[in-house]
């Protein structure tokens, strides 16, 4: 999944970050490219998160499947990394993409968690709904 070019992107990730205590907000791809960022973040900074998220992403479900026994093939639905300057948390967001939050301790992981699932289900929507044909009278 990939945003359209020309597309605004601050309604992906405002809702996220308008979120106390959320400090940025990214899309990108599985394999780390960067989709849509939150101000306040550089492009060199999200390049470089990204890329790692993709790295943490992988390894988080290699272990985790080890580590649980469970199929190779079987989806995690969130990554959350909490150290006494923030947590940071990952989740799928569509076909090959993620989001990710970053925050400090204030920031409510049980809401940033939740507005991230719904803003990944509208980001899924509008990529898979279909415009109407303008009728032309061409049969």
């Amino acid at each position: 999944m990939t945003i359209p070019d020309g597309k605004n992107e601050t309604w992906y990730l405002a809702p996220i970050t308008e979120i106390p205590g959320v400090h940025h907000a990214l899309i990108m791809t599985l394999d780390g490219m960067v989709q849509a960022r939150s101000e306040g973040l550089t492009v060199d900074e999200a390049d470089g998160i990204a890329a790692m998220t993709s790295a943490l992403h992988s390894a988080s479900r290699a272990a985790a499947n080890t580590a649980l026994r469970a199929a190779a093939d079987t989806p995690i639905e969130t990554v959350a990394v909490t150290m006494p300057a923030g947590t940071y948390m990952v989740m799928p967001a569509g076909a090959n993409t993620l989001i990710a939050a970053a925050g400090d301790e204030s920031m409510h992981m049980g809401v940033v968690i939740n507005k991230m699932a719904r803003q990944a289900k509208k980001l899924g929507e509008q990529f898979m709904s279909v415009s109407a044909r303008a009728n032309d009278g061409a049969s």
